[in-house]
C-alpha cells in the first residue's frame, strides 16, 4: 500500500519542482539582449600601449606578489583592487612594487582600471570596469587579459571576447542582478 503514496509524492514533488523552474526568471532575455548590443570601447583599446607597460611593471615585480598566491587558494593569484572590502582581496600593493605600478594606475584612471590580478604562470587580469544598466538590471564585467604565451580562453555565452593582438584579449561578462 506504500507504492502508490510514494509514487504520489513523487510526481507531486517533480510537478512543484518543475513550476518552480518555469516561474523562476533567471533573466537570459536580458541578458542576451545586454550581449548582443554590447560593443568594446575603442578608448580601451587605444590604451593599449599603457596596459601593455603596466603588465610590464607588474611582471618585474612578480617576485614581490609571489610571496603572496597561496597554493590551497582555488585562484592562485594576487589579486589587487584598492576599493575592495573583500578580506581574500589585496588593497595595497608589496612596497617594492608601488612605484613601479602606481603611477600607471594614475594615468589610466578609475574609469579604466580598478584593479588587476597577477597569476603563478605570470598572466595578467586587469578589471578594467563594471557598468550597470538600471533598465535591464543587468551588470557588464570588462576586462582585459594579458597571456604572455598567447594562450587564449575562448569566452562563450554570457561572455563574450576579441583578440586584440598576440597577447592580449578584451572581454566582458554580462550578469542579471537579483536572480539568486
Amino acid at each position: 500500500m506504500l507504492y502508490p503514496v510514494r509514487n504520489f509524492l513523487s510526481s507531486l514533488s517533480l510537478l512543484l519542482f518543475l513550476f518552480t523552474i518555469a516561474g523562476c526568471d533567471t533573466g537570459e532575455k536580458e541578458v542576451r539582449a545586454e550581449f548582443d548590443k554590447h560593443t568594446f570601447d575603442q578608448q580601451v583599446i587605444d590604451k593599449l600601449p599603457l596596459y601593455d607597460s603596466l603588465v610590464a611593471a607588474i611582471i618585474k615585480n612578480f617576485p614581490s606578489f609571489q610571496k603572496f598566491i597561496r597554493v590551497e587558494d582555488s585562484y592562485r593569484s594576487f589579486r589587487y583592487k584598492p576599493t575592495s572590502e573583500d578580506p581574500d582581496v589585496f588593497i595595497k600593493l608589496p612596497p617594492a612594487a608601488e612605484p613601479d605600478i602606481d603611477p600607471y594606475y594614475t594615468r589610466l584612471g578609475k574609469d579604466f582600471i580598478y584593479g588587476f590580478d597577477i597569476f603563478k604562470d605570470s598572466s595578467v587580469k586587469i578589471y578594467v570596469r563594471n557598468t550597470f544598466s538600471s533598465k535591464s538590471k543587468v551588470d557588464t564585467w570588462e576586462s582585459l587579459s594579458y597571456y604572455p604565451n598567447g594562450n587564449f580562453r575562448k569566452r562563450q555565452f554570457p561572455e563574450k571576447d576579441t583578440i586584440l593582438n598576440k597577447n592580449w584579449q578584451y572581454w566582458a561578462r554580462f550578469d542579471k542582478r537579483g536572480v539568486f
